[in-house]
């Protein structure tokens, strides 16, 4: 099932667009509800016109939540970004944009929105400001369709864009992969861990692993979009009912994997790159990692043109292959990401 993701500024309307194509407010909080804002990460699904169901992940666009928003973009299969026509292109669009580019994310769809609030030279100059600005991104080039969620002009012309852009994902096999996004406790039920699963197929009665105390869990049961089920493969969200462990013992940036696939690690080996019109980051600057719901304290330890080893003072899930992210605490910008070649390097001398 695929996954499509938001990306945007705040109060360019993304929530709005969610509950528009769904019928389904994504916006969870009463705080959310009150302040019209965006704080965590929400969630819907619809079908499109060609009958496929897809999971959408609203994240939020405040620079205050920016870990949030992170916390939610990682494995998406379709980004949806989000660009109010009567306000154009603004500081949060750059650093989500930014996050995209270092995911390697590349199959995108541009919602102009708040057309509804802006005369046609505005739109049209927004749509030149949109292409211009995502040149030399990952995202270059994606269809921009321009919409209002308040009166629905353009909202099937986006839902088309979005069923051709989901009509080329592939399926993820492989071992099971899910980072937790929330948990909690259901009566009669026990813990239910909620996340988004990026590979592989998860049944009923799987054990699996959570990383990275590396306790192993049974499956329950299952649920996605609000129906119970025996199984479910990537991707989309599911919401998993498991044996074995205390809601107290985990917590978002927690890993659920089949067991044996992934390691609990304090140094990472990766090959980095800048972000789009940036300065490769060095190693004086002080860095969160962001690596799928996950953000780690590290520092970077360059050992080579484009690469560096990554250390933290806690444990890591990480299996190579895993793509990250890069803020710089004191900027507070994403400068960067990139790719895990080795979740275990061996140690150098100045590494001990």
């Amino acid at each position: 099932m695929p996954l499509v993701g938001t990306a945007g500024h705040v109060d360019h309307g993304k929530s709005t667009l969610i509950e528009r194509l769904t019928g389904r407010d994504p916006d969870r909080w009463d705080e959310e509800k009150e302040r019209g804002l965006t704080i965590d990460l929400g969630f819907a699904w619809t079908s499109l016109p060609s009958g496929t169901e897809v999971s959408f992940v609203d994240v939020p666009g405040h620079e205050r939540f920016i870990k949030n928003m992170l916390a939610g973009i990682d494995g998406f299969d379709v980004a949806l970004l989000v660009v109010a026509a009567d306000e154009g292109w603004s500081v949060q669009t750059t650093e989500h944009v930014a996050a995209l580019d270092a995911l390697g994310v590349s199959n995108a769809v541009v919602a102009l929105t708040k057309i509804d609030l802006a005369d046609d030279d505005m739109v049209q100059l927004a749509e030149l400001e949109v292409e211009e600005q995502l040149t030399g991104t990952s995202v270059a080039g994606s269809p921009i369709v321009p919409v209002s969620a308040i009166t629905g002009d353009g909202i099937e012309r986006l839902l088309t864009a979005l069923d051709q852009a989901v009509d080329g994902v592939a399926d993820r096999p492989g071992a099971a992969d899910l980072w937790v996004d929330r948990v909690f406790n259901i009566a009669g039920a026990g813990t239910v861990v909620t996340g988004s699963l990026t590979q592989g197929t998860i049944a009923v009665g799987d054990e699996l692993e959570l990383l990275p105390a590396g306790v192993r869990v049974i499956v329950r049961g299952l649920h996605q979009h609000d129906t119970e089920v025996a199984a479910v493969e990537a991707s989309g969200r599911v919401a998993i009912n498991v044996s074995g462990l205390d809601r107290r013992e985990i917590s978002r940036g927690h890993r659920l994997r089949t067991p044996g696939t992934a390691l609990a690690t304090e140094r990472l080996f990766g090959q980095i790159q800048p972000a789009p019109g940036g300065e490769a980051p060095g190693e004086r600057g002080a860095y969160h990692l962001h690596l799928g719901s996950g953000s780690w304290s590290v520092e970077l330890r360059p050992v080579g043109a484009g690469a560096a080893v990554l250390v933290s003072t806690n444990p890591i899930p990480a299996v190579a292959g895993d793509r990250f992210v890069l803020r710089d605490v004191g900027r507070q910008q994403v400068v960067g990401g990139g790719i895990v070649l080795d979740p275990s390097p061996p140690a150098r001398r100045r590494d001990l």
